[in-house]
């Protein structure tokens, strides 16, 4: 028998709100939102912890990745998600436990007028939390489009006196979906990237460039117009149950970026200390 060291007892009597491992590279399955197939094998970097009494030395850690691999051929989604923390609760015999996971999303997507296809990948995470026997899940997305300068295009008339400057932009956006209706990730990117408009596209030819050029004339925004065409978009979706949002215009003309922050505003929910 070879002596268990981390369940002796600490010489600091005192609890530790979290501890885990991270940096997990762990592969899994996802259900797309039409439900008939999973989308097969993406790379997650994943982040188990929980939390530890004062009477104990320290957790077996290697519980986590004994416990999460029996999962790893199931199609994850929120129901997945509660049934991993209830194990990971029941394998460490803890209070407190939650899973991070950080991963590419993958979706074909077509130019608008070429009708071209190819995937585009879309950083993503899923953070779930078991505590007090309560299960809260959240969703982030982070979006890319194209910011033209309204002030910029303001000067230019029409190109007499130059061309207005654009920027690359990000919306990075929370959520925590109400427990009755699933969000799908497909419903959020939708949703963001129909507020801002001026989106990306894999392959683009010269008739998309068109487009492209004509939709950002006529949808010139600040990131302040950004932040809350993306805002009043979250809060009128039914099935978000709280949401926070950063918008990061990468300025073109400047040597700093130009940000916006904005949060639903819920008692006990997301707020200033959120972070994406």
């Amino acid at each position: 028998m070879l002596p268990d060291i981390q369940q002796t007892k600490p010489q600091i009597r005192s609890g530790i709100k979290r501890v885990g491992v991270s940096q997990v590279e762990l592969p899994f399955r996802i259900l797309a939102r039409n439900g008939s197939s999973s989308i097969p094998q993406i790379l997650a970097t994943a982040e188990m912890v929980c939390d530890l009494d004062d009477m104990t030395r320290g957790i077996s850690m290697s519980r986590f990745l004994r416990t999460i691999q029996t999962y790893i051929h199931i199609p994850l989604r929120r129901t997945t998600l509660e049934l991993i923390l209830k194990d990971f609760k029941k394998q460490l015999e803890t209070e407190t436990v939650s899973l991070k996971m950080n991963f590419k999303y993958p979706l074909y997507k077509k130019s608008p007028v070429s009708n071209n296809g190819f995937y585009q990948f879309y950083n993503c995470s899923f953070r779930s939390e078991f505590s007090n026997n309560e299960f809260k899940f959240y969703e982030s997305v982070r979006i890319q489009y194209a910011a033209y300068c309204p002030c910029s295009a303001a000067l230019c008339h029409e190109g007499k006196y130059g061309y207005p400057h654009n920027q690359r932009a990000f919306a990075d956006v929370l959520i925590q979906a109400n427990p009755q209706k699933y969000m799908w990730l497909e419903d959020i990117i939708d949703l963001i990237e129909n507020s801002v408009q001026t989106i990306p596209y894999p392959i683009i030819k010269r008739s998309d460039e068109k487009f492209m050029a004509e939709l950002a004339k006529s949808n010139t925004q600040f990131v302040e117009d950004a932040i809350r065409k993306i805002s009043k978009d979250l809060d009128s979706t039914k099935g978000i149950l709280d949401w926070y949002v950063q918008c990061t215009h990468e300025e073109s003309i400047h040597t700093s970026d130009a940000i916006a922050i904005n949060w639903k505003g819920l008692e006990n929910g997301f707020n200033e200390k959120t972070y994406i």
